[in-house]
């Protein structure tokens, strides 16, 4: 190398001194590959080949696609199926009863013990709706046994049973019905079968627009309200009849509905009259004396009505086949004459509830003004199929947002080329969350729910394909015009995959937080949101980046192709961002600006213009809205409302509970109390068919003295209770009362003669209590007993509370720990044997979901708004920074929560899963300015820095929240509430954290951010460091002093000398 510094006349010093920098170059480029990260060795590998790494990362990611429904298939569940607490202490104790009455026939009739073995080693595979465990529990038919259960085509002989035909006792059965044709007119004396079973029946409120009774001054009876009622009733007649959906008479008209128009033609015996000439006989008069008998009707029938037994008693006074669905309950209270609610019940054909779904909204609803009806049957089967089909036809308003999603992106993009790209890891990011769905976290059950991700998908990968692009565009326009492809990739990638990250991560935990909820539906949507948003994320470094490389080469290589890129063909090169803070950018009219940086930068002036102000403003509505926001109530009732309030079917449910039937026969919950089980939940939480195992209590044993004759006092203990409704007699109770019988007979049965030992009363000898009660349940077909193997292995006690699924939810915990409270009592009271047992009821676990929904709102607000404060921390490496993100995220929760409740939200099921998505797409916009924040090297003076910050990042994030305004608005055009919840959600989110971040955390960045955000990190990071290196010099010196001093005939330290020499001197180097 002498020679390159030798000047000389001949070639070979130049050709040398040539090589020498050649070296010197290749040495150069070397040293600053190795020091280049390793995705900054990624991007420009990326750029030289995007074709290649575009094409492969498609073939992966179609392949995994395919994968999911190819190994898991693909069942999308579109029931309301999984909405109950699965792994609670309500849940659990339920979850045992659930399983025991599944299969408490068969368990009844087994001899061998060979189902007692099935049922407590495999998990029972059913599903039972809350509805459908409503209406079971509701049928007064179904007192003791509580659950309708049809097993093998089996079903228990009750033994209170209700008389089919009505208790006549005066005018009624007197009365003939006189119809030209022949009629079935039996129908309109069976309540049961007019009440209870699934007709459809219309619905009727006078003045409905009217709110308050008090100021409504018509009445049903009135002959202008009546006479519509009238010929609503056969105008509905006749569509049922062309359709074949009524019962019919001779000649073939449909036997019309139980009404008060039915009761007056009974009265004036004008059956076959037209709704005219009905009305012109109904004179004042005749109103009067049919107001005087409904009257005289009502005050019978309630009077003699045994809420007991639910069972109407003899009626003497009334003329006609009154029952109470024709008037409400406030009828001939405190003098009030006027019925306002009413009902017309019409016997129809029910085989295929299918068959209404196309005719229900053509049947006759009056008027309107003076009257409405609405229509609807007993059970809920209707409106779920009605409920079903709106979500089916909401999720393709869902689906269409992404028509505007990608027109989104064209707009931004100027690019078809980007745009494609763009939709398709959109698209594919879809069956790929779905393949780590199912294959990866083994996930079976798949609601109609989770397609609201679908919207997640598009609204989270649009806004990270906005940031992609910009971070490009950012690096093309601030590097110099020779810079290549490979230069702008070794800067954007990393620049976009750090902002990109930060938000996923925060987005993807606020979804992932939220399966602490302990429900399916729930648990399940938040897996795969939380995946679609992690995969967003994966694809668009895989598929976006290769795309922009090559998009990039296209146009650097001049080409002219619209499909490449239809915005300004000339490229703007602006001076280094870093540089035009301080210089290029306080000149709003530069033409190195952008025209959105411009308004953006606009916008920072003013902003900076009127900071104190601006922040005193934010602080004082954030205090308003934090009173308001702390208001949020729970619902009063966990009514579940799977159609919007104003549909005729929602109206149909509220507006038949004021009618006097509905108040007479009111449901009641069904309590068991459960001896011989364990509580616990074997099955799969993920999957609402799988039950769990039966969980039997091996320490139960009631044949002591002291267990029979605690178990005996225990029932008549409870339901001595004001809270404990008694349904029957308890079985340990019919068992002592058979004993007396069986033992003062003559002739005593062989189950007695054989197995009870001649006992009268309780307590009977131990050794006979088994054999002998197992015979009297046997020959009684009680089956509140059941034995495996002629021991008691289960004891069941049936009682009630009085609540509904309407009840609030302040009275169900009220209940709930009344019945808590006393049985834990009793288990302290109980003798060893008897002393494991616990209460269970559809309706706390009803009640047990709520209160989950509640504690998942809270528990995944609280972990996001944790792990977003380490993530900012991590990112910014300043406390201040940290501090101020964390204060603007609570500001637009605050903010959005009161918003909410100003809209008349309630904490109910819905809005806990849309308060979860809130915390996750508010922290986004903060994240993205805190990033650019700290973009700028070294000392920068925090009104520099804001103002890089939003000029920088203001335009992907403006983007990205116009879009999801623009495609949650569509949303808005959706009928069930879910789907408009979930776009208002995302409307006042995306508001607020525009406005909190453009704003208030702008302003606070302008006056406390840090000039140097990392500094005191760094810092305290190099002292450590040091100290560490300080360390292991010292160690190391050390070593060597004792190397030094160790005498020369030890091999074994003076080999530790030298190795310890060796280190030192690698270090050095």
């Amino acid at each position: 190398m002498e020679a390159t510094k030798t000047v000389g006349k001949g070639g070979s010093f130049e050709r040398e001194d040539a090589e020498g920098r050649v070296m010197d170059e290749q040495k150069r480029t070397t040293n600053e590959i190795n020091k280049k990260t390793l995705i900054q060795r990624i991007a420009r590998s990326t750029a030289r080949q995007p074709k290649k790494a575009l094409l492969v990362s498609f073939a992966v990611s179609i392949i995994l696609s395919a994968l999911g429904p190819l190994i898991a298939g693909f069942e999308l569940t579109t029931d309301t199926k999984g909405w109950r607490s699965r792994g609670t202490l309500v849940a659990n104790r339920e979850m045992q009863a659930e399983v025991l009455n599944l299969n408490r026939f068969q368990l009844f009739r087994d001899e061998d013990g060979s189902h007692w073995k099935l049922v407590t080693e495999t998990e029972t595979g059913s599903w039972i709706e809350f509805s459908d465990r409503k209406e079971s529990y509701a049928d007064p038919e179904a007192t003791d046994r509580t659950r309708r259960l049809n097993l093998e085509g089996e079903s228990l002989d009750f033994k209170t049973t209700f008389s089919i035909e009505r208790h006549a006792g005066g005018g009624t059965s007197n009365r003939s019905l006189e119809f030209k044709n022949t009629c079935d007119t039996s129908w309109f004396s069976k309540f049961n079968e007019v009440l209870f079973e699934d007709n459809m029946y219309a619905m009727w409120k006078v003045q409905p627009d009217e709110d308050h009774d008090a100021t409504v001054s018509s009445s049903a009876l009135d002959e202008n309200v009546l006479s519509q009622i009238c010929k609503a009733e056969q105008n509905t007649m006749k569509i049922l009849k062309d359709n074949n959906l009524c019962t019919t008479c001779s000649d073939g008209s449909c036997l019309p509905p139980h009404s008060l128009v039915f009761l007056l033609r009974q009265k004036l015996e004008m059956h076959e009259t037209s709704c005219e000439e009905l009305m012109k006989i109904y004179t004042s008069t005749v109103q009067e004396e049919f107001t005087d008998e409904l009257l005289a009707c009502t005050y019978e029938y309630s009077e003699k009505f045994d809420a007991a037994t639910y069972m109407p008693g003899d009626m003497e006074v009334c003329p006609f086949d009154y029952l109470p669905n024709v008037v409400d309950a406030n009828f001939g209270k405190d003098g009030n004459r006027n019925v306002r609610y009413t009902s017309s019940f019409f016997r129809t054909k029910n085989d295929d509830m299918e068959d209404f779904l196309d005719i229900y909204r053509s049947f006759d609803e009056a008027d309107g003004e003076t009257v409405r009806g609405v229509y609807n049957f007993e059970s809920f089967f209707f409106i779920d199929l009605v409920a079903e089909l709106a979500t089916n036809a909401d999720v393709l308003i869902g689906l269409s947002s992404l028509v505007l999603t990608i027109f989104a992106l064209l707009i931004h993009n100027k690019s078809p080329w980007l745009t494609l790209i763009g939709f398709l890891q959109i698209i594919v990011a879809i069956p790929l969350s779905y393949f780590g769905y199912t294959v990866i976290a083994r996930i079976e059950f798949f609601p109609l729910l989770n397609l609201i991700g679908l919207f997640v998908a598009s609204a989270v990968g649009a806004d990270d394909i906005f940031v992609a692009v910009d971070k490009w565009n950012n690096a093309r326009n601030s590097s110099p015009k020779e810079a290549t492809t490979e230069d702008i990739a070794e800067i954007a990638l990393p620049d976009a995959a750090g902002a990109m990250l930060l938000t996923t991560i925060t987005t993807a935990v606020a979804f992932f937080a939220t399966c602490i909820c302990p429900i399916t539906p729930i648990l399940t949507f938040a897996t795969f949101c939380g995946l679609l948003v992690f995969f967003n994320y994966i694809l668009n470094i895989l598929i976006v980046f290769p795309a922009l490389c090559q998009w990039d080469i296209w146009r650097q290589n001049g080409s002219t192709s619209r499909l490449v890129y239809f915005g300004n063909k000339k490229q703007k090169t602006v001076e280094k961002v870093d540089e035009s803070v301080e210089e290029g950018w306080d000149n709003k009219k530069s033409p190195k600006i952008e025209k959105e940086h411009r308004i953006l930068l606009s916008i920072f002036n003013q902003v900076d213009r009127f900071r104190w102000p601006l922040l005193v403003a934010c602080l004082i509505v954030a205090g308003v809205c934090l009173y308001y926001a702390l208001q949020f109530p729970q619902p009063e009732s966990m009514d579940v409302r799977l159609l919007p309030l104003s549909h005729p079917l929602e109206l149909h449910n509220i507006w038949k509970g004021n009618l006097l039937s509905v108040d007479l026969w009111k449901s009641v919950a069904v309590v068991q109390v459960l001896f011989g089980l364990e509580s616990g939940d074997t099955g799969s939480q993920n999957n609402p068919d799988s039950l769990s195992k039966l969980l039997l209590d091996d320490t139960f044993n009631p044949s002591s003295e002291e267990a029979q004759l605690y178990l005996r006092d225990f029932c008549d203990n409870l339901f001595a209770k004001d809270f404990a409704v008694q349904l029957e007699k308890c079985a340990i109770n019919e068992f002592e009362t058979w004993l007396e019988e069986q033992s003062s007979s003559a002739t005593p049965s062989s189950a007695y003669s054989n197995n009870c030992n001649e006992a009268a009363v309780l307590p009977v000898p131990e050794s006979a209590f088994d054999p002998c009660i197992v015979a009297w349940s046997k020959e009684t077909g009680n089956i509140s007993v059941l034995q495996e193997n002629g021991k008691v292995r289960v004891l069941m006690i049936t009682g009630a509370v009085d609540l509904e699924v309407t009840s609030s939810l302040d009275l169900i915990a009220t209940k709930w720990n009344e019945f808590e409270s006393y049985i834990g009592d009793q288990i302290a009271l109980a003798p060893e044997g008897v002393n494991k047992f616990y209460h269970a009821s559809f309706m706390w676990w009803y009640w047990d979901v709520s209160v989950q929904m509640t504690k998942t709102a809270l528990g995944a607000g609280l972990i996001t708004l944790g792990f977003a404060s380490i993530v900012v921390i991590l990112s910014s490496r300043s406390l201040v920074l940290t501090l101020v993100s964390a204060v603007t995220i609570f500001f637009i929760l605050v903010v959005s929560s009161a918003t909410l409740v100003g809209l008349g939200w309630e904490l109910g099921f819905l809005e806990s899963i849309c308060f979860s998505i809130l915390i996750g797409i508010s922290c986004d916009f903060v994240i993205h300015f805190g990033h650019a924040y700290k973009h700028l090297e070294g000392h920068v003076d925090s009104r520099l820095r804001a103002r890089f910050a939003v000029v920088n990042m203001g335009p992907s994030i403006l983007a990205a929240a116009a879009t999801t305004v623009v495609a949650a608005s569509v949303m808005l055009f959706c009928s069930t509430p879910f789907f408009t919840k979930f776009s208002t959600i995302l409307l006042v989110t995306m508001l607020y954290a525009t406005i909190g971040s453009f704003i208030f955390y702008v302003v606070l960045l302008d006056l406390f951010g840090p000039s140097e955000p990392s500094k005191m990190f760094d810092l305290f990071l190099k002292r450590i460091v040091r100290n560490k290196e300080d360390e292991k010099a010292i160690d190391v010196t050390s070593q060597t002093s004792n190397a030094a001093d160790t005498p020369a005939g030890t091999p074994t330290q003076t080999g530790m000398g030298q190795a310890a020499t060796r280190t030192f001197d690698l270090g050095k180097m």
